[in-house]
């Protein structure tokens, strides 16, 4: 899976270095969406996965991006991309939502528990001038893949570029 890990990361940099910092996570999302379609990889965006308990549906949780096994990117299990426009600081928060997403036992479609997901952190830095007569702005981007093992989340893979 490090082939599609890596893959996702050179995407990240492709709009870092296209869009620069400062804009939203729903335009940077839709950036890595059209960067998928562009590198025809298969995904969902915004997908409503259910959470079940004792195999019944209870509600459901929305996954940025839902991405299917897939040969062709050496993708060999489901799944989730969250992306996060904020503070690297605030990881914390990220990887509690993230532990939720993957203890809730989601299923899709009948199909197994997806055990890892990808989080992506765009983090917009601004730098003032001393004598305040410009400004200028820097993204620093972190790319982790984390898996749910026994209840505990693990970094299994790490990609970080600090401007």
């Amino acid at each position: 899976m490090k082939k599609f890990y890596v893959h996702v990361t050179k995407l990240t940099k492709k709009i870092q270095k296209e869009l620069g910092a400062g804009f939203k996570e729903n335009i940077l999302q839709a950036a890595l969406a059209i960067e998928f379609i562009g590198s025809k990889l298969e995904y969902e965006k915004e997908l409503a996965l259910d959470v079940l308990y004792k195999k019944h549906p209870i509600g459901y949780i929305i996954a940025d991006f839902y991405i299917p096994k897939q040969v062709g990117f050496g993708i060999s299990e489901d799944i989730i991309i969250e992306t996060k426009q904020g503070a690297l600081e605030d990881k914390v928060e990220y990887l509690s939502q993230l532990k939720i997403y993957l203890k809730s036992r989601v299923k899709h479609q009948g199909k197994q528990s997806i055990s890892k997901a990808i989080l992506i952190q765009w983090d917009k830095k601004d730098h003032l001038a001393e004598d305040n007569s410009s400004m200028t702005f820097s993204t620093d981007i972190k790319v982790e893949v984390w898996e749910l093992q026994k209840n505990m989340l693990h970094k299994i893979w790490s990609y970080e570029n600090n401007n």
